[in-house]
């Protein structure tokens, strides 16, 4: 499997557990994802995901005689500028290595200058410091994982990765009058959240719970012996699923000030009675009970299907209503406003 390959499947896997922090601080900030930010952020996890790929894989079969005839000097290059050496000697190809090599850290460089503000010596250490880091991982076996080094640590390629850097500085620097910013200025956010956002909140809560129970089970599989057997069963799935929808749909919002659940949160969204103060209590269970008991019936039943449709329906009835309230603020007196609006609400009653 080539490291290109590697790198998207870790960004795949990365995504889900990076993007609800991001997210949850671009509504925080601007009450709205912004487009360009969005494409920035992305683009760094996508390059720290290469770096690690490029790092460590393609990852080796240990056998017996994996070790065999290997000396430090076939895992540890320590004479500065050996590489012009394999230019001569070997031409193209030990020069794509190191142009490989150069270009591997410019982006590194320019996202420390376009998107972090480092000055030009704060990148250039970084980039030096990334590049160590790597080598080091290399030179040491993945820290002791395998028995030997399979990756050879060069010295030239601190020297190649740190100029890569300091070029995607310099390029940085060079389009700052062209880019937009990075990050935009933060807003007011205390209108009404529309339907795409409350929609999106109720995404972030199955997710939540998705992630929640795939990483309970894991860390149960992980454990070995009876617990992996009762984490592969289907009643202990159902009853895991429950648990942890139960937890983040009832229990976090009776022990939160502004009522929200987790995909609440991350879209910085609260739950309010008409006043503007947080919804009391028995409107939260009521909540639950209208929404979320029928959702947690219909998964536990695989009629997951179900769940959409009927989210699409609540969402069409609140998009006909002048207000934009749904069935479920409606059945327990709540609305849902940005949590802007509660903390105004909150520090003007004070």
């Amino acid at each position: 499997m080539s490291e290109s390959i590697i790198t998207l499947i870790l960004f795949a896997l990365v995504v889900p557990l990076a993007v609800l922090p991001w997210v949850h601080r671009q509504y925080r900030l601007f009450g709205k994802l912004r487009g360009w930010s969005a494409f920035v952020a992305a683009a760094g996890v996508l390059y720290a995901c290469g770096l690690v790929a490029f790092t460590l894989f393609p990852l080796p079969v240990v056998t017996p005689d994996f070790c065999a005839d290997r000396r430090l000097i076939d895992d540890w290059q320590l004479r500065p500028f050996a590489s012009l050496d394999d230019i001569v000697r070997a031409g193209g190809p030990a020069l794509q290595q190191v142009l490989l090599n150069v270009i591997l850290f410019a982006p590194l460089g320019f996202l420390l200058r376009y998107r972090f503000h480092r000055g030009l010596p704060a990148a250039t250490a970084l980039a030096l410091a990334t590049s160590l880091c790597v080598e080091i991982t290399q030179g040491t076996a993945v820290f002791g994982l395998y028995p030997c080094p399979y990756r050879l640590a060069d010295v030239d390629d601190l020297m190649t990765n740190t100029l890569g850097g300091v070029l995607g500085w310099l390029l940085a620097r060079l389009l700052a009058g062209v880019l937009p910013p990075a990050v935009s200025e933060p807003t007011d956010d205390t209108a009404p959240p529309g339907l795409p956002r409350r929609g999106l909140a109720f995404a972030g809560d199955l997710l939540t719970i998705g992630l929640t129970q795939f990483a309970c089970q894991a860390a149960l599989s992980l454990a070995g012996g009876r617990l992996r057997d009762l984490a592969g069963t289907r009643w202990f799935g159902v009853a895991l699923g429950a648990a942890v929808l139960i937890t983040c749909t009832l229990v976090v919002p009776l022990l939160r000030a502004d009522r929200a659940t987790p995909g609440q949160f991350v879209f910085h969204l609260a739950v309010l009675d008409a006043d503007g103060n947080p919804a009391p209590r028995p409107a939260i269970v009521l909540r639950f009970a209208v929404w979320w008991l029928p959702v947690l019936l219909l998964t536990s039943t695989g009629h997951t299907g179900w769940v959409l449709v009927s989210a699409t329906v609540i969402g069409l009835v609140a998009r006909l209503r002048t207000d934009r309230r749904s069935v479920l603020g409606l059945a327990s007196r709540t609305r849902t406003a940005t949590r802007a609006t509660y903390i105004a609400h909150t520090t003007a009653n004070r």
